[in-house]
């Protein structure tokens, strides 16, 4: 891959930590909750070891051919028309993906914020910020991150310090009242959306400057963003209750209006919507950025900055599309799981072994002539 964009270790830790976060900070908690009940900090707890196996899968993929995108990696794994397909529908799931991200932060600006407001002023408006970050480029994106990053830590501290008074530990109990199975259930659905998404990040690891350094840092960034996404689960299932969680379609949300102190500092929502509005920014134009880098690599351009206004709109058509309403996208939840875990799970698997058989092929002795 050439690209004159390179980014370094510290801040390719933290836009995993952000990809990590996205979406989930705000949702997740729900999911558990749903399944498991009092025990869904179990689910998250053992859905973010089943996640984190999931991501040292995708470093394993990272390390083959290291100075190769997924695209790159397809074609030389699986050749010209097998490779053109698994491209194809990588990039087709970023695309859905992307999309439905899009169509989320306008389905929460439009009933929890700006009510009077169309939904796709604030897509147009988000995907707008997008454009300008997709065609700048990774390097530029990457540093942003930097800055946002010490207000994100600094803003989540301080919700989960103001909220440790209304602890209520009773709403952890009783541990495993219906079972392993309710757990197994929510467990998948913490593996699934935070850990799967990333293998967006196989598009941009050839950018990284220190590619030794890159299992440590895919870590790193996935445990720092699991330690965030469990300590929210924890808050919701410690201030609401589990029965109240699993009724909230932002649980998160409805934790910031809890906080008060005094008669001075109180009904925070405002400050979490922002803290999410952030991560899942920075997630929605990794999948941009990473839709439009394919498409440039698939077709044989010479630069990516020309696709960005065309590619921005049609995510915005497809999050349109896709997603008639609300009450479908919350729907969606249910079986999500199963798309999410065969992109980013199933797939990378699929790279491995293709891998290997080429290999084994290519390593095999040419028989002897008669």
């Amino acid at each position: 891959m050439q690209n004159s964009d390179n980014i370094g270790s510290r801040q390719f830790v933290i836009l995993v930590t952000f990809m990590t976060i996205g979406d989930s900070i705000l949702i997740l908690p729900s999911v558990p909750a749903t399944e498991a009940s009092h025990d869904g900090w179990l689910s998250g707890l053992l859905g973010i070891v089943l996640g984190l196996s999931i991501v040292y899968l995708l470093c394993v993929v990272g390390r083959i051919y290291p100075e190769q995108t997924l695209i790159e990696k397809n074609k030389l794994i699986f050749g010209r028309w097998l490779g053109t397909l698994f491209s194809l529908f990588f990039l087709g799931a970023s695309l859905i993906n992307g999309a439905v991200y899009i169509r989320t932060i306008g389905e929460f600006m439009t009933t929890h914020i700006m009510k009077s407001t169309p939904i796709h002023a604030v897509m147009f408006l988000l995907v707008a910020c997008a454009i300008y970050a997709v065609r700048l480029g990774i390097e530029a994106f990457a540093r942003t991150s930097e800055i946002f990053f010490l207000w994100f830590v600094f803003t989540f501290l301080s919700f989960f310090l103001l909220l440790i008074p209304q602890f209520q530990f009773e709403n952890l109990f009783p541990f495993l009242e219906n079972g392993i199975k309710p757990v197994i259930r929510g467990m998948f659905a913490v593996t699934a959306f935070p850990f799967s998404e990333l293998v967006i990040f196989l598009m941009i690891t050839p950018l990284l400057d220190v590619k030794q350094k890159l299992t440590s840092a895919f870590l790193r960034g996935a445990i720092y963003g699991s330690v965030c996404l469990l300590a929210v689960i924890f808050l919701s299932l410690l201030v609401l209750g589990p029965e109240l969680v699993s009724r909230e379609t932002f649980p998160s949300y409805s934790l910031a209006k809890r906080i008060h102190v005094g008669e001075f500092f109180q009904r925070q929502e405002a400050m979490m919507a922002l803290m999410w509005f952030v991560s899942i920014y920075f997630k929605v134009v990794l999948y941009m950025y990473g839709f439009c880098v394919g498409i440039k690599q698939l077709l044989h351009l010479k630069e990516h900055q020309s696709l960005t206004m065309p590619i921005c709109i049609l995510f915005v058509a497809i999050a349109i599309i896709i997603v008639p309403n609300g009450a479908f996208l919350y729907e969606t939840y249910t079986y999500w799981p199963f798309f999410d875990l065969t992109i980013g799970f199933l797939y990378p698997l699929i790279l491995i072994v293709g891998y290997w058989i080429r290999k084994q092929i290519k390593n095999k002795p040419a028989s002897l002539q008669k």
